[in-house]
C-alpha cells in the first residue's frame, strides 16, 4: 500500500509533463498555422467572404492586343499566387477590344492591376464582396448529417446479410448518400477555394478619337441602305393607309349627296 502512495505522484508528474508537452506542440503548430500569409490575410478581409475585382481601361488601339498577351503571359508565370485564367477574349476588328477574367490568390491581385494598367487609363474600378457564410455553414452541416446517414446504413447493411430484398434496398440508398456526399464535398470545397482566391476581371478598350467629318463620312456611306428602308416605310405606311383612304372617301361622297338633298329641301 504504501509503495502506490509513493508511486501515483510520480504517475501524475508524468501525466502532467505528458499533457504539457502535447499542449506546447499543439499551440507551436496553431501558431505556425496562423502565421501563413494566406491565413492572415484571410483573416484580415473576413473567413467566408469572396471577393470580386473589375478594372476597366482605355489605351491606343495598337497597345490592346500587346497588353493582353502581356496580362495572359503574366499570369500563366505566376504559380506564387496560383493565378488561373478562366476566361480571355480578344477582338481585334474595327473596334479593338479585350477581355480577361483570372482566379488570383488577394496578395497577387495588386500587382497584376498595376501591370495591365501601365500604358492605359484606368475608367472604371470597382470592387463586389459576396458573403458566402451561410452556404458554406449549412454546407457542412449537410455534409455531417450525410455521413452520420452512411454509417448508420453501414451498421444496417451488415444486419441484413441474409434478406437479399433488404440488402439490395440499403444498397441503392447507400449509392445515393454517397453521391450525395462527394456532391456537398464538391460543392463546399468550391466555395470554399472561392473565399480563398479572389477573381479578377480586366476589360482593354481602345481611345476613340472622333474628327468633325467622321459623323458625315459615316452618314454618306450609310445614305444608300437608309434611303431604301425610308422607302419601304413609306410603302408599307401606304398599305396600311390605302383602305381607310378608300372608306373615308365613300363616307365624303355620301355625306355629300345626303347635304345636297338637305339643300334642295330648304
Amino acid at each position: 500500500m504504501n509503495y502506490f502512495k509513493h508511486l501515483l505522484p510520480s504517475l501524475l508528474l508524468v501525466t502532467l509533463l505528458g499533457c504539457s508537452s502535447e499542449s506546447q506542440d499543439s499551440l507551436s503548430y496553431v501558431e505556425l498555422a496562423d502565421s501563413t500569409p494566406e491565413q492572415s490575410e484571410q483573416q484580415k478581409r473576413g473567413q467566408y467572404l469572396a471577393y470580386e475585382h473589375r478594372l476597366t481601361i482605355t489605351l491606343a488601339e495598337d497597345e490592346i492586343q500587346e497588353t493582353f498577351e502581356k496580362i495572359s503571359s503574366l499570369c500563366a508565370r505566376d504559380a506564387a499566387h496560383q493565378c488561373t485564367m478562366l476566361h480571355s477574349s480578344l477582338n481585334i476588328g474595327s473596334y479593338p477590344s479585350a477581355v480577361i477574367q483570372v482566379r488570383i490568390l488577394p496578395q497577387g491581385v495588386a500587382a497584376l492591376l498595376n501591370s495591365a494598367s501601365e500604358k492605359g487609363t484606368i475608367a472604371g474600378k470597382s470592387t463586389d464582396v459576396e458573403d458566402l457564410q451561410d452556404a458554406i455553414i449549412n454546407g457542412g452541416k449537410r455534409l455531417e448529417m450525410l455521413t452520420q446517414y452512411r454509417a448508420r446504413l453501414l451498421e444496417l447493411e451488415k444486419k441484413t446479410d441474409s434478406n437479399v430484398e433488404s440488402l439490395i434496398k440499403v444498397a441503392q440508398e447507400l449509392s445515393k448518400v454517397q453521391s450525395d456526399i462527394e456532391y456537398t464535398e464538391g460543392e463546399k470545397a468550391r466555395l470554399l477555394k472561392r473565399t480563398r482566391m479572389d477573381v479578377v476581371s480586366i476589360s482593354l478598350n481602345a481611345v476613340s478619337y472622333v474628327s468633325f467629318w467622321d459623323p458625315i463620312a459615316n452618314s454618306l456611306g450609310d445614305f444608300a441602305e437608309n434611303f431604301s428602308h425610308a422607302i419601304a416605310e413609306v410603302i408599307e405606311a401606304g398599305a396600311y393607309l390605302l383602305p381607310w383612304l378608300v372608306i373615308l372617301f365613300a363616307l365624303f361622297y355620301v355625306l355629300r349627296i345626303v347635304w345636297r338633298k338637305t339643300r334642295h329641301k330648304h
